[in-house]
């Protein structure tokens, strides 16, 4: 199941989020009913930062240049794989509660504020990189000359901050680019790796990350296995590690096309077919407000169908109002998706 970086289990619309990532579309269930969105471009001031360090015995206070504090933007700490909470964070600078021992790799990461762009109340983060231009990161290993990528030899691995990451199997072929090749195979996803002729290449979201990588190679006629550690960047990522759970639509555009596969399951699983008015109209205080307006009956007859028990299927908003004409944030539009499953399930089940 995909995580994002912006939603919380203290969020309010968490559980209906986690049983629709739950929901496979493949499989292997490698493709969630539900994804997040793309971006690329950050607010001047708020950019992604990622810094590694190691420490030096006594070490306790860490340097992140050009990193402003803000509150959507707060500083994750890793120590030696493990997240822990900082004693203090500061524009360019992170206190640690102790003093750490000599030796440990310390990862601070801030994930930056994606800028967004703005049509009245419809909103959607902000894309602005050539897709020619956007690259995987990756890194050159050591032994890339050396390198022996066939399966017959032992498992190829990848670990990001105690994450092991999937092997991914790529065939490429002699006329085409690697990197292309590989950058299509990845698409989105967030679990993989490839090694290919001496270079790891990781997901958009492990940009500037330090990986661990187990590898092969040979050397005076023997196949040896490897470990090191390496950062693997990009000058152009196209991140997909958040849901944006406040990026907005239309209400009505949304509950119409829920409407069109409420229809759709009555048309396919019922002998009759759906119709209109299966239930008396449920009373809205602002129903006049959109009266005669094209999605009037669409939306009506959406928000009055109800579970076996009688209880209204979908949630209004407050004062018994719906607002069509306002936009729905995605974590609304999550909850209304996981709301129409569950009735479906019970009602054609």
């Amino acid at each position: 199941m995909k995580r994002w970086i912006d939603v919380d289990p203290l969020d309010w619309f968490y559980r209906d989020m986690l049983d629709m990532a739950r929901l496979g579309l493949d499989a292997r269930n490698e493709h969630s009913f539900i994804e997040g969105m793309p971006y690329d471009t950050f607010e001047q001031g708020h950019e992604r930062i990622v810094k590694r360090f190691v420490t030096f015995d006594g070490q306790q206070e860490f340097a992140i240049p050009g990193y402003q504090m803000h509150i959507e933007n707060p500083v994750f700490v890793f120590v030696a794989g493990a997240q822990v909470q900082p004693k203090r964070v500061e524009n360019e600078k992170i206190t640690m509660l102790h003093p750490l021992s000599g030796g440990l790799e310390v990862v601070c990461i801030a994930y930056g504020r994606p800028v967004y762009q703005e049509d009245g109340c419809v909103q959607k983060p902000y894309m602005d990189t050539d897709e020619s231009l956007i690259s995987l990161p990756s890194a050159t290993l050591s032994m890339a000359a050396d390198d022996q990528s066939q399966t017959k030899y032992q498992a190829e691995t990848v670990t990001v901050l105690g994450t092991k990451l999937k092997r991914l199997p790529v065939k490429i072929q002699l006329e085409e680019d690697p990197k292309e090749v590989i950058k299509k195979a990845f698409g989105f996803r967030q679990d993989a790796f490839v090694i290919h002729q001496g270079i790891v290449y990781l997901p958009f979201n492990y940009n500037g990350f330090p990986a661990t990588v187990g590898y092969n190679y040979r050397e005076a006629g023997s196949v040896q296995f490897k470990q090191e550690t390496v950062v693997v960047s990009t000058a152009h990522a196209r991140y997909h590690d958040r849901f944006f759970p406040n990026v907005r639509m239309k209400r009505a555009q949304f509950l119409v096309l829920l409407q069109q596969m409420r229809v759709d399951i009555y048309n396919r699983y019922t002998d009759r077919g759906l119709e209109s008015n299966t239930y008396p109209p449920r009373t809205l205080l602002d129903r006049s407000s959109f009266s005669g307006q094209w999605y009037e009956q669409a939306v009506m007859d959406l928000i009055s169908e109800q579970f076996l028990d009688g209880s209204y299927v979908f949630p209004l908003y407050e004062n018994n109002m719906l607002e069509p004409e306002k936009c729905i944030t995605r974590a609304e539009a999550v909850v209304f998706l996981n709301r129409f499953i569950e009735w479906a399930l019970e009602k054609f089940r």
